[in-house]
């Protein structure tokens, strides 16, 4: 594969006269671009066009959601993670999953979850010669206790030997590069165990390694410790991304500075918020970009929703009654508007009563609530989590 830099019109920095900065050797946070600009990692032969990047979330990071993403700045995106038995013998749920558009994304970044080595090489190739796939991950991370309950996900990581084998096998059946997505360890009393496997995972042919900083054992309580992460990114040549409790654009800039990372993953608090990509820009380029106001707001979850449709049809409207949910954080008369959603079985319905809820705010000159943008997901059995994991309905 040529070596490539990611690039797509209508970005901040398109916008405000810069450029996509080439990433640097070690794909570290340390090293700057011109202006002093931070590059996004370089994973194998792809620079990554800045160092924000969209988590994997099942049930949110598909198709129209990675593109809205792209649209307002992502670095990266990564897919909802694919059960590679399933790829490995071409389902075509699972490969219509994998749906994706190559004029918006570059790289396309496939997750995969499995723990047998020749059913995840079989995947993995599929992913890239069927689903174009630039970018294969491998899920160590996931929490879920049904995922790790079977064995997969975060389980992994109780067998070190057993993830080298699957890392291995993945990139030599695919000629592109494989990122792994971690935990510090499988339960906080036998410390962190990723700081032995990840230079083991490089040697096994990893790109990448993103670190949740939460034990798997913690699933989603406590805090994220990033320290970890600056650790494993001392303990090994390839670029290392953090995620875990970013809420907003001034704590991802922190966080990859502070910890010299190559790149920080951004999931939760992105749904409803796709724009937090762009505030990444900006903060990181010292030029704060103001909050959208409700008309943005309205037009990006229409949007949202009409590409949902054009995706999936008339079902759209069940999976609404989630997704629209995310919009409606700090709009008055929320809880109500949320109720007459769910009860909507047209697509049609549910976009106009949402749409005339923010007309009803606008004419009453109610400006969005900042203090609502990273709340709980409001919805009624929603994806209950941290950001970069899988999020059981």
């Amino acid at each position: 594969m040529s070596a490539e830099t990611t690039t797509r019109a209508g970005t901040y920095a398109d916008r405000t006269g810069g450029a996509p900065t080439p990433g640097a050797a070690d794909g570290h946070a340390g090293a700057r671009g011109p202006g002093g600009q931070i590059p996004g990692p370089s994973i194998g032969p792809l620079t990554l066009r800045n160092p924000f990047i969209l988590a994997p979330m099942a049930g949110v990071t598909d198709l129209p959601y990675r593109r809205l993403c792209w649209e307002a700045g992502a670095g990266g995106a990564v897919s909802e993670m694919a059960s590679a038995a399933a790829l490995a013998h071409r389902g075509r749920q699972t490969l219509a999953m994998l749906a994706t558009d190559r004029d918006v994304e570059r790289p396309f970044w496939v997750q995969l979850f499995g723990k047998d080595p020749a059913s995840l090489a079989a995947a993995a190739r599929t992913a890239v010669l069927e689903a174009g796939a630039d970018v294969v991950d491998l899920n160590c991370a996931c929490p879920a206790r049904k995922v790790v309950s079977s064995g997969h996900g975060g389980a992994l990581l109780k067998d070190p030997d057993l993830c080298c084998r699957l890392v291995e096998a993945m990139a030599g059946a695919a000629d592109v590069p494989v990122t792994v997505k971690l935990r510090p360890g499988f339960r906080a009393e036998d410390g962190p165990t990723v700081l032995d496997l990840g230079p083991r995972l490089e040697a096994a042919g990893a790109g990448a390694l993103i670190l949740h900083g939460r034990y798997v054992s913690e699933r989603f309580g406590g805090r994220a410790d990033w320290s970890l992460v600056e650790r494993l990114a001392r303990a090994v040549k390839i670029p290392v991304v953090g995620s875990g409790d970013i809420q907003d654009a001034r704590t991802a800039v922190f966080l990859l500075k502070k910890h010299n990372l190559a790149g920080v993953m951004l999931g939760r608090a992105t749904r409803g918020r796709p724009w937090l990509f762009r505030e990444c820009l900006g903060e990181l380029e010292g030029l704060p970009v103001p909050p959208p106001g409700w008309e943005e707001r309205r037009d990006a979850a229409l949007r949202h929703a009409r590409l949902i449709e054009r995706q999936t049809g008339p079902k759209a409207c069940y999976r609404l009654r989630s997704i629209l949910m995310w919009y409606t954080r700090g709009l008055p008369g929320a809880a109500r508007l949320r109720a007459g959603i769910c009860r909507e079985e047209s697509v049609d319905r549910q976009l106009e009563m949402f749409a005339e809820a923010v007309d009803e705010a606008l004419a009453r000159g109610a400006d969005p609530d900042p203090g609502a943008e990273a709340g709980e997901d409001p919805a009624p059995g929603g994806f209950p989590g941290a950001d970069g994991d899988f999020f059981p309905d």
